[in-house]
């Protein structure tokens, strides 16, 4: 993980994938273009698998519970 926008969501009711897009979708607004990669806790993540072409999503155990870590392009 380098550089990038840390975001928290922790709304029990609303699934992972919607939670995964909205933080997606912030960060395009505030930068211009997509995070290259979305890392989430495994505990956060669950069973559910969150499909994207343009943001790979990656569970890592450093991220802390209910956050997100959008990394910026590597270009």
């Amino acid at each position: 993980m380098k550089e990038g926008l840390l975001w928290y969501d922790s709304q029990k009711n609303v699934g992972i994938n919607e939670r995964i897009t909205t933080a997606v979708k912030y960060f395009e607004k505030k930068y211009g273009y997509l995070p290259e990669k979305c890392y989430v806790n495994p505990d956060t993540m669950g069973k559910e698998l969150h499909e994207s072409e343009q943001t790979k999503v990656i569970t890592d155990e450093r991220v802390i519970i209910n956050h997100f870590w959008l990394e910026f392009s590597t270009d």
